[in-house]
């Protein structure tokens, strides 16, 4: 039978039985699985292996050690396993509610069948950042100047038969009291930049490769972008990656602004902000957040005293999302389309001023649903972009919080590590690059080394043309952060240095395991890798032979921190995601192994994550699972002849049983 992808193996002899021998490590024994561990794992009994399996591991540490990167596949049978039910691009399109009219640079018009509809606009009125309300109803014709930044309008066809109510939002043309009027003048402005930020929630890095498939082309291939690959958050949730985004303070450094305690002040009371510092040097500033019910500085802040930029999207967004029927589509459009159109129309109607506009979106990655719709928008924005050559003027970035919080893939060590690094993918202006020589290539340095929403503040910062401070003080520490265009994060930086607690550290510890042939957790392993090689091939085993591990050449085993490995996710009833310590795990984490395999003289280079955990009996486990196809790194030659053409994917696996006629080299 083909091998499952994982094997526990008990690492304690069972007195009362004895007669499980040695061999059962190739087969399977018929032990009843532990009810303590999910999934009911087939288990092989061991009666002599070395229980000391975590002697072989690296001390753990949090302290000044250099991060090493965990090598993860951008996908494999977990999650493949696990991805979202599709949802087509148009899924908004296909249904009966329609749109009437549209908002396209400070003008609303209705749309050529609803032209002779009757309408009235009722504006959105900001009360405070928890409520808004509507204003006194007025009459409105297509091509209207926009009433205000939200307006709802009611319309009814001639005959009465029809009728239509939504929420529209969009970005007003300057008049004397509006837009930029309370910011100062772009003084210098050919050293300021424009900066678009376009936040997707819960995605991480690799997510987005398998979830954003075009859009992350656009951005590598067209825009030059240039994606961090040690983005590492800084704390639980969505508050702990914006505020140091935005604020340059770690959520866990700011002064007091949670409702329900004592002294809390408004965040723009108790915070600088980057809006602004933009404000300031005259930038036109904008940011819209959908699911604003559940506000990242409004659910369990009190919020922003004042409106925080020019055009804030947020009194529009709660009225506008109280009236949609779900949470993808308003009418027939995506939700996310009306903001991407209100950033494009502050990029067309304030072409002489600096602009910095900051959005995020979650109505589909927050409940980890299929983006497919998100793809093909930001497709459909990223082709604008490039077609008004905004890349000469503006950076351009994709980022995201942090990775998946619940779900299957999230209970695994991969989808542990992957909520720490969310997606940063920064596409810097030619316009910039062009002022700043190096920033390209040092950004490009800084992409492999560990960085925080901290650095991004001051990257930000730099983005926009103005001046920063190297170190930011919070709570009386010193928080040392990089501005990533101008300078090298240190290769030495560690979580510790970096201000990121280990239960967020992605960062693993590494140790070469001397003699690995002699090494029981190196050799286990290995046996493993070869095990899942023979599961590929059985299907075939009448044209290929059966591999056997023949050595072990090399090994270094990659450690998880304590706090990572132990971090579970569960779900509330209320889908609020919190944090479990599993107390069983021992440790966990990675081994990269070389090994020769027989009769075939195959050299393979193969990763295994391991877990060691206690059963509810104290008996130590051992748990394996296979993170990618391991990769052949040696020639075959014709070995695998009789596999060519029926299933060419085995060649490195397979060792045809007739018709070889070369070796190895």
């Amino acid at each position: 039978a083909t091998s499952p992808t994982q094997w526990t193996y008990s690492l304690e002899a069972d007195a009362a039985n004895d007669s499980t021998s040695e061999t059962a490590e190739v087969g399977f024994s018929q032990k009843r699985p532990d009810p303590s561990d999910v999934g009911h794992h087939r288990y092989v009994r061991l009666r002599h292996l070395d229980c000391r399996v975590d002697q072989h591991l690296p001390e753990l540490t949090h302290e000044s050690q250099r991060c090493v990167s965990p090598k993860l596949p951008v996908t494999n049978q977990l999650v493949r396993a696990n991805r979202p039910r599709p949802i087509p691009a148009d899924v908004c399109q296909r249904g009966t509610s329609k749109n009437w009219l549209r908002v396209s640079e400070s003008k609303v018009y209705l749309r050529p069948e609803y032209s002779s509809a009757n309408c009235t606009a009722e504006p959105v009125v900001r009360l405070d950042d928890q409520s808004s309300e509507f204003g006194s109803a007025r009459p409105l014709r297509s091509g209207d100047e926009l009433p205000s930044l939200g307006f709802r309008a009611s319309c009814q066809s001639p005959d009465r038969a029809s009728r239509h109510s939504s929420v529209y939002y969009g970005v007003k043309r300057a008049t004397s009291s509006a837009a930029g009027s309370r910011g100062g003048s772009p003084t210098d402005s050919s050293e300021l930049g424009n900066v678009i930020m376009l936040g997707l929630d819960s995605l991480s890095r690799l997510e987005s490769l398998r979830s954003l498939p075009r859009a992350s082309r656009i951005m590598q291939d067209r825009l030059g972008a240039i994606t961090l690959q040690q983005y590492n958050i800084m704390g639980d949730g969505t508050p702990a990656a914006l505020l140091p985004i935005l604020t340059g303070v770690r959520e866990a450094d700011m002064p007091e602004s949670r409702k329900g305690f004592a002294g809390a002040r408004f965040l723009d009371d108790s915070l600088r902000w980057i809006f602004q510092d933009l404000r300031d040097r005259g930038f036109v500033t904008l940011y819209g957040e959908e699911q604003s019910e559940y506000g990242t500085f409004q659910l369990r802040f009190h919020g922003f005293r004042r409106q925080p930029t020019d055009f804030y999207l947020r009194p529009a967004l709660l009225q506008q999302e109280r009236l949609q029927t779900n949470a993808i589509c308003i009418g027939d459009e995506i939700a996310s389309a009306r903001m991407l159109s209100a950033v494009k129309d502050l990029f067309t109607l304030y072409p002489d001023r600096p602009k910095f506009a900051f959005t995020f979106f979650g109505s589909l990655s927050h409940e980890n649903q299929d983006l497919s719709p998100m793809d093909a928008e930001l497709v459909k924005f990223l082709d604008w972009f490039e077609a008004a050559n905004l890349s000469s003027n503006t950076s351009i970035i994709l980022m995201s919080d942090h990775g998946q919080r619940h779900g299957p893939l999230r209970n695994s060590m991969q989808g542990k590590l992957e909520e720490s690094l969310p997606l940063m993918s920064i596409a810097l202006s030619r316009q910039l690059m062009s002022r700043k020589k190096d920033a390209a290539e040092m950004l490009r340095t800084n992409a492999n080394r560990l960085t925080t929403p901290v650095d991004i503040h001051r990257t930000l910062l730099n983005l926009s043309g103005l001046r920063d401070s190297t170190t930011l003080a919070a709570s009386g520490a010193s928080l040392t952060s990089y501005s990533l265009i101008d300078e090298a994060v240190p290769e030495t930086r560690s979580c510790s240095d970096a201000g990121i607690p280990t239960h967020w550290c992605s960062c693993l510890r590494l140790k070469k395991i001397q003699e690995p042939s002699s090494n029981e957790l190196a050799v286990r392993a290995a046996r493993f890798a070869v095990n899942q090689m023979n599961s590929a091939t059985e299907p075939f085993r009448h044209l290929c032979h059966e591999l056997q591990l023949g050595n072990v050449t090399e090994a270094d085993v990659s450690l998880a921190s304590e706090d990572l490995a132990r971090r579970e996710r569960h779900v509330s009833w209320r889908y609020v995601a919190y944090n479990a310590e599993n107390s069983a795990l021992l440790a966990a984490g990675y081994l990269t192994l070389r090994l020769v395999t027989e009769p075939n003289g195959g050299l393979f280079e193969a990763s295994v994550q391991f877990g060691l955990q206690r059963s509810r009996f104290g008996n130590p486990l051992l748990l394996l699972s296979s993170t990618s196809e391991a990769s052949r790194i040696n020639r075959y030659g014709s070995q695998a002849h009789c596999v060519t053409e029926v299933a060419p994917h085995l060649r490195k696996f397979c060792l045809c049983r007739t018709g070889v006629s070369d070796s190895p080299s």
